[in-house]
């Protein structure tokens, strides 16, 4: 007695070839969980988007990407000493990441660390000249938000202007 016709069994072969075919890989698993986080961020939810970064650095901790968005999870929180940290270990996997650079740097000038904060925004614009775009541009694009935030070079400039008054 046959349990498998033949039909069942080609049925069985193709289900296996695609489910073998549809499954994730690790960096695809890793880059979602990225995305969500990046999402959450966006719509404003920066709690859930540290959840999201955390679980994606447990999932795979020797990626950058994980600290960078949960260091700016945590910059939007307000936990600046937390956030740097962050950016540190994100910096010690892959030092040219602009991105991590100017965040560091809003972190540190929340701090009142103005000439560290100076230091890595322009770290940040050598690294990335076209890195000049203000904060939130996802959140506006999707929301039909005007534009009224100062871009990367204009907060450099008010930096600068703040260390020579002082």
């Amino acid at each position: 007695m046959r349990v498998f016709g033949k039909k069942s069994a080609l049925l069985f072969l193709i289900i296996a070839v695609l489910m073998t075919g549809c499954a994730k890989s690790d960096d695809d698993v890793y880059h979602d969980m990225l995305l969500d986080g990046v999402a959450s961020l966006n719509l404003n939810k920066p709690e859930k988007a540290f959840r999201e970064f955390d679980e994606a650095i447990e999932f795979n901790p020797r990626k950058f990407g994980g600290y960078l968005g949960r260091g700016n999870a945590l910059n939007t929180l307000g936990r600046y000493d937390e956030a740097i940290q962050d950016y540190n270990m994100a910096l010690s996997i892959k030092p040219d990441i602009a991105n991590a650079y100017v965040n560091r740097g809003i972190a540190r000038a929340n701090l009142n660390e103005r000439e560290k904060a100076i230091s890595d925004i322009k770290k940040g614009l050598e690294l990335d000249s076209e890195l000049d775009d203000p904060p939130g541009f996802v959140r506006r694009l999707f929301e039909d938000i005007p534009n009224e935030d100062k871009g990367v070079r204009d907060y450099l400039d008010a930096l600068k202007k703040d260390m020579e008054s002082k």
